[in-house]
This record gives C-alpha cells, sequence and structure tokens, in this order.
C-alpha cells in the first residue's frame, strides 16, 4: 500500500463518521497506477483486448498517463469481461470473470482505496482478502472458539451464488455510507455494468460482481460487513442467551454458540436477513449441528460412533477428546482431496509428451502448493495419503509415455523420497482447552 493510502486509512479510522469526497485525485494518480502496474503477473490469461502485460509494458508511462487522464475525466470505460468456468469440488463449475488488462490496473487502485476506507470498519470476525489475516488465522480463530469459548452448536451456512446474487442497488447505498464522491462511485457502478463475453456472445451484468476481479473482494467485503457482520454482533449474538460467534472468511462462515436455542433461531433469522438484500441460502450446505464437549459425552450416551463434522475453508472439522479436554480436528475435505488429484492426474497424462523431466517437476510443484495451505497441525494423516496418492500418479503416468514400462516401483521409491519431501506441519493452529467434567462440559 502506497505512503498516501496508508495515511488515508488513518483518517478513515479517527474519523468512523466522515464520508469522503474528492476521490479522483488518489484513484487516478500516475505513481499509483504505475504500482498496480507493477504487481500485475505477468502470466495472467489476458481479458477480452488479448493484452498481457508484456504488451502494455512497451510505452507503459504514455498508457498510463493517458489512463489517469482518462479516469480523471471520466472517459474510462471498463471493457466486459470474458468469462471462463473452473471446476468446483462437487462437480460443479465456478464461473470466473478475466478482465483486461487495463482494467486491472484500474481495479487494483480502486480496490486499495475501498481497503483504506473500510478497512477500519470491518469486523474481527472477518478474515478473507483482508491485509495481515488469512486463512489459516480464520481456521485458528475456529479453534479457538470451539475449544474455549463454550461452544456446543455450530451451523454451518452457504450463500446461494453470492457472486452472482449480491444488488448493485445495495451495494452502490453500501458505498454511499463512506464515499460522497459521485464521481468515483460512477466508476465503481461501470465496473459493475460492463457485462460478461462469453464465446462471442455479449451479456448485461444486472446483478453481480465476476469472480476473479481483483476488486470484487473488497466490494463482497463491504456488502457481507453491513448484511451479515454488523448485524450479527451489534443484534443477533447480543440477544442470544449464552455465547454466539462468528467467522467469516469471504462469503464462507460458520457461527458458534453455546446455546442451543440460539442456534436454531439463527438459520431462519439468517434466511430472513439475507432476503432482505437479494440473497439465499443454499439449504443443500446448511445445517446446525451438535458440536463441541458435550457432542462427545451425547453422542456416546446415544450410541453413535462419533459427532456430526462440517465442512470449512477446504477441511473437515471434527471435535476429538484430548487428555483433560477436547480440540478441534481437522483433515483434508474429502471432496477437495479428489478434486486437486484429478487435476494433478489429467495435468501429467498431458505432459508426457514434454518428458519425465517436466511430468516430475510438476509433481513436485503440485505437492509443494498442497503443503503450503494443507500443512495444518492435526492433518498428518491425509497429507501422508496424499504425498502417496502424488508419487503413484506420477509413477503410473510416467510409465505410460510409451508402451514399454520404464522403471519399477522398487527403483522409482527412492527417487520420491528426493523429488516429493516427506510431509511436515507448516501451520500450528492448536490451542490448550480446559479440562472437562464428566458430564462433558469443561470446566471455565
Amino acid at each position: 500500500m502506497t505512503t498516501r493510502l496508508i495515511c488515508f486509512t488513518r483518517r478513515a479510522q479517527a474519523e468512523p463518521g466522515v464520508r469522503f469526497n474528492a476521490l479522483m485525485g488518489l484513484l487516478a494518480e500516475p505513481e499509483g497506477l504505475r504500482e498496480s502496474f507493477e504487481k500485475q503477473p505477468g502470466n495472467k490469461a489476458p481479458g477480452v483486448d488479448g493484452v498481457r502485460k508484456q504488451e502494455y509494458e512497451r510505452g507503459v508511462e504514455g498508457r498510463l498517463v493517458e489512463l489517469s487522464s482518462a479516469v480523471r475525466r471520466l472517459g474510462y470505460r471498463p471493457k466486459p469481461v470474458r468469462r471462463v468456468y473452473i471446476a468446483k469440488s462437487d462437480g460443479g463449475r465456478r464461473p470466473l470473470g478475466v478482465p483486461s488488462f487495463e482494467d486491472r490496473i484500474v481495479q487494483d487502485r480502486l480496490s486499495g482505496v475501498l481497503q483504506a476506507i473500510w478497512e477500519p470498519e470491518f469486523r474481527d470476525c472477518s478474515y478473507g482478502f483482508r491485509p495481515g489475516r488469512n486463512a489459516h488465522q480464520a481456521l485458528a480463530r475456529l479453534g479457538e472458539i470451539v475449544t474455549q469459548a463454550r461452544t456446543q452448536w455450530v451451523v454451518e451456512a452457504d450463500i446461494k451464488g453470492f457472486f452472482d446474487g449480491l444488488s448493485h442497488e445495495h451495494l452502490m447505498r453500501f458505498l454511499a455510507h463512506r464515499i460522497a464522491d459521485e464521481r468515483l462511485l460512477r466508476i465503481v457502478r461501470r465496473f459493475l455494468k460492463a457485462g460478461v463475453l462469453e464465446s462471442g456472445v455479449f451479456s448485461a451484468t444486472e446483478a453481480g460482481t465476476p469472480q476473479g476481479g481483483l476488486v470484487s473482494p473488497v466490494l463482497a467485503n463491504i456488502y457481507l460487513h453491513y448484511v451479515l457482520d454488523l448485524w450479527f454482533e451489534k443484534r443477533y449474538a447480543r440477544a442470544c442467551r449464552g455465547r454466539a460467534y462468528l467467522v467469516r472468511y469471504a462469503d464462507d462462515f460458520v457461527a458458534c454458540f453455546e446455546d442451543e436455542g440460539d442456534a436454531k433461531r439463527f438459520l431462519p433469522a439468517l434466511q430472513e436477513r439475507l432476503g432482505q438484500f437479494s440473497l439465499q441460502v443454499e439449504p443443500t450446505k446448511t445445517a446446525v449441528l451438535r458440536f463441541g464437549a458435550h457432542a462427545l459425552w451425547r453422542c456416546r450416551r446415544d450410541g453413535r460412533r462419533r459427532p456430526q463434522t462440517f465442512n470449512f475453508l477446504g477441511f473437515t472439522h471434527y471435535v476429538r477428546r484430548t487428555r483433560g479436554g477436547i480440540a478441534l480436528g481437522r483433515k483434508t475435505q474429502r471432496q477437495r482431496f479428489g478434486r486437486k488429484l484429478r487435476e494433478l492426474s489429467g495435468r501429467l497424462s498431458g505432459l508426457r509428451v514434454q518428458g519425465g523431466r517436466a511430468m516430475m517437476l510438476y509433481a513436485r510443484r503440485h505437492w509443494l502448493g498442497h503443503l503450503q495451505y494443507y500443512a495444518v497441525s492435526g492433518n498428518s494423516r491425509s497429507l501422508r495419503d496424499y504425498v502417496d496418492r502424488v508419487g503413484r500418479l506420477l509413477f503410473k503416468w510416467l510409465n505410460r509415455r510409451s508402451q514399454r514400462r520404464s522403471i519399477t516401483w522398487l527403483r522409482f521409491k527412492p527417487v520420491l523420497a528426493t523429488l516429493l519431501p516427506a510431509p511436515r506441519i507448516l501451520h500450528w493452529l492448536t490451542s490448550p482447552t480446559p479440562p472437562m467434567t464428566r458430564a462433558g462440559s469443561r470446566m471455565v
């Protein structure tokens, strides 16, 4: 973040009720646009204009001066985003919007300005796409709430098509809470209304903000800040009989409750709240479940093998007993586990024409990338299973480069030991828990 944006954030924090005007100079300053240009990776897919960073870099200083002038006089108009699809863990496809390169520059700068205004306002329960915050911190906070804050019930909920259903009208009203500059609001509206180009066919966008756009994450955070975070902390949690907590990462969130009645009332209250802002709960991904020390005791009493589990941020969460207390267990979500291996298998199959070395290097990068996210405390077994599957997939496709088997498993195992590092924990998310009474409740 530039020095001007840092100072701007401090001002926004010191003056929480101020509506800011004259923001176009901050958005369109050439130095800021230059910084946003430098931040863009050179390997991103091009938008509808086909321009990549290497091409835009030729004569970039002149281009940025023209871009700055166009933004200031409102002569700048974003291009439609190019729609592509990526596979989801449930077998479906998630639409992504690929902006043109120049739009990426302006969106990045606009995102910085909006982040500077709202970062001091965002609640502690929000972890997604915020500076200094990440998914592992959200997971650690969830573990702390479950083990140390008397949590006995968890509500897992999913917003149906959030990025596609986000209301432009409500979003612009939320932005107007802190922004009085009509010209900047007009730039935001132009991005929202830029449209989508798919297979050569243009479609207008009357709702939603495309996933893949650089300004979409902060717009989503602003929307859910007013719709969910403030409502939960200022209204719903204060009316609860017991403790209540929310942990949110972008549009993925869970709510934790001490009292059963509070948990069971939350879901209909959430449905009503989201409905006021043109959003819906996805019923197939929403559940109220007993989760905590009482869940272990009740599970034994009812003769069930184990308590219910829930998924959050790519991990399946379960409650387990430890010496003198309970802990939140985590393992890689089964759907993510399988999908990533299928993607790896397809990629290795396609790399056969490039030779064994390219295949081995890709398998190593894939495994190291998997470790960077999933190597959390308590997930060792899933990591061992995953690296074993990676090695066997690599062995399979190396031997299918020709009709003759090129290497045996016994000869290949020592190669794997050096190629794929052994699993190790990179993120320690555990925390000590108070002891439990015989009834299963912890002594707090």
